[in-house]
């Protein structure tokens, strides 16, 4: 069953827009369209902030039928 999610806080979607890597790992992104979940650093093209619902984890994501992407990889733990 999937249960509806809040859109971004100010400052969650200030942490997407200007892509804050401090940001990673406090809450992941999904994107309604594509139905794909993000870290908030992610190099991709943002969407529009009515398209965004945040998660505090990518298995929450998941669970509501979105899944990793492949460019940022919020699924993996991080790397730097």
């Amino acid at each position: 069953m999937r249960v509806p999610s809040p859109p971004p806080t100010a400052a969650e979607w200030q942490a997407i827009r200007v892509r804050d890597s401090s940001a990673d790992g406090r809450f992941f992104y999904g994107v309604l369209s594509t139905r794909i979940v993000c870290r908030p650093s992610c190099a991709a093209r943002p969407a529009r902030p009515e398209s965004v619902v945040c998660y505090e984890t990518v298995t929450a994501a998941g669970e509501q039928g979105f899944r990793p992407c492949r460019r940022c990889r919020p699924d993996q733990p991080d790397t730097w």
